[in-house]
């Protein structure tokens, strides 16, 4: 029985599919079970069959969004009793699904619940803008929740089966991975780190600059609202 769930979410990008999956279905993982979750794209997802990785579709009727995409995956699993962790890893392989094993690693030697793939910003290979805006972030995180947020922005992250069970975040887009963070931390769940490498493969990203930036203060003053009602 599989004691690890890989979520993938997809939107009309599906051409690095059969590479990010066969590298996956190579690693020395027996216990792990992929779910590609097809959030409305134009031309639905196909996969074909890699060895005997277990791989399933979910798809979703029209574009809902990241953070929708990603609660439908922890929402599958979920379902599974034998599921101890869901690691999150976008579909354009600028995460290197080579680490996912260093992921597991590490949560099972009890380093972590929420274990974050966090990029080194050296301006060769990030951009300016986003090494500003990821510093700002994960700065401003760091402060709300007390310890360390390593690399905020990163989706290619490990959550645990207790995160996932006990914090509900209302967030449907980008910024829902934003919340699970502050939440966990709020909430007394470790956060760790895993090295990965800064890939920018020129594929379309999906960070609009400006409406995102609000969209993240809207959701700071939010949560920090909530959390100060929370006290009174």
């Amino acid at each position: 029985m599989a004691e690890y769930g890989v979520v993938i979410p997809v939107y009309n990008a599906d051409g690095y599919l059969p590479e990010l999956l066969g590298r996956i279905s190579s690693l020395n993982v027996s216990n792990l079970e992929v779910l590609i979750v097809d959030d409305g794209s134009v031309k639905p997802v196909e996969i074909a069959k890699y060895g005997s990785l277990a791989i399933h579709i979910v798809r979703h009727a029209e574009n809902a969004g990241k953070g929708a995409a990603l609660k439908s995956g922890f929402a599958y699993f979920l379902k599974n009793q034998t599921i101890r962790a869901v690691i999150t890893i976008d579909a354009d392989l600028q995460h290197t699904p080579e680490l996912i094993p260093e992921f597991i690693r590490l949560f099972e030697q009890g380093g972590g619940d929420l274990v974050i793939g966090t990029r080194k910003r050296d301006p060769k290979t990030m951009p300016l803008h986003r090494i500003a805006s990821n510093a700002i972030t994960t700065g401003m995180i760091s402060r709300m929740i007390g310890q360390p947020a390593f690399d905020s922005q990163c989706g290619f992250r490990l959550y645990s089966r207790e995160v996932l069970s006990s914090i509900q975040p209302k967030e449907q887009r980008f910024h829902l991975e934003s919340e699970y963070l502050i939440r966990s931390g709020w909430a007394g769940f470790r956060i760790a780190s895993v090295p990965i490498p800064t890939i920018y493969n020129g594929a379309p990203s999906a960070i609009r600059n400006l409406p995102d930036t609000l969209n993240f203060i809207s959701l700071i003053c939010r949560l920090s609202i909530e959390r100060m009602r929370s006290h009174v």
